[in-house]
């Protein structure tokens, strides 16, 4: 019964986690924006405000508060006395600057652009998904304040929008365009794994060239590696698991370009 109890749950597992690669296609996001001179509520006499921009992943992304997680901070304007006006940003990002853009409070009233690589603060590429750039403004000695959030698709097709303007923010452009006319993306493996799950026999049909094959269990441990012939993508290929305990297992398709992994589950 338990081992019927673990097939099932390994079973559910793949229905709701198929087979999948961990994408992460690099490329770029363009995003614009203009912050108008306030009328009201104003530092003085010169409008200053502070302001911050960032990027956060979430499942999905909205257009308020809601749940997320903080990517990286690309924008943060603010002074020594108006350090505590952006409230928002400071407690998502907990006042991470790295690869951003800073300065002191601002009075810049014309179009700004702001650049994101794709990368998280340790500099690696993030997964493909649903994220959104984030704005905090604040004017008037902190008396007033807005946060506005403008969901994209980080992924292998470009998003290219033009949010509506608002009395906070004007001349609103994003652009998220994935790398895809160099050879590196275009060229990881891929292939179809199929019958998934299985009871012990998987195969595999290139879609492209593929090096080398690694299997490894849920612990980690290498249960199978081999070499490819790399003329063999157009083909299928069968690797025998039956061997091995039921579980999940992830199949790992490398060449000279990168890896690729998918998630299959042996129920014997």
């Amino acid at each position: 019964m338990k081992k019927n109890l673990l097939s099932i749950a390994g079973t559910l597992f793949v229905l709701c986690f198929s087979v999948t690669a961990f994408a992460q296609t690099a490329g770029s996001l363009t995003f614009k924006l203009t912050c108008p001179k306030h009328t009201t509520g104003i530092y003085e006499t010169n409008a200053r405000y502070v302001l911050a921009v960032w990027i956060e992943s979430c499942t999905p992304c909205g257009t308020t508060a809601g749940t997320s997680t903080f990517v990286k901070t690309k924008v943060r304007y603010w002074g020594g006395s108006t350090n505590d006006h952006l409230p928002t940003w400071k407690a998502k990002s907990a006042s991470s600057v790295v690869d951003a853009t800073s300065g002191a409070t601002t009075t810049n009233f014309a179009s700004q652009t702001v650049t994101w690589n794709g990368t998280n603060v340790a500099g690696a590429v993030v997964a493909d998904g649903s994220y959104r750039v984030c704005i905090q403004e604040t004017w008037g000695h902190g008396t007033a304040t807005v946060t506005r959030y403008i969901p994209f698709t980080k992924g292998p097709a470009v998003d290219n929008q033009t949010p509506a303007a608002d009395t906070n923010f004007t001349g609103l452009t994003l652009t998220w365009q994935p790398t895809l006319a160099t050879e590196t993306f275009a060229a990881h493996p891929e292939a179809v794994i199929y019958p998934n799950p299985s009871n012990g026999v998987f195969n595999i049909e290139y879609k492209n060239e593929v090096n080398t094959i690694t299997v490894v269990n849920i612990l980690g441990e290498t249960v199978l590696s081999q070499k490819v012939d790399t003329q063999n993508f157009g083909t299928t290929q069968a690797i025998d698991l039956s061997g091995f305990n039921n579980g999940i297992y992830i199949v790992s398709l490398s060449n000279d370009k990168g890896t690729t992994s998918y998630k299959i589950v042996l129920n014997k």
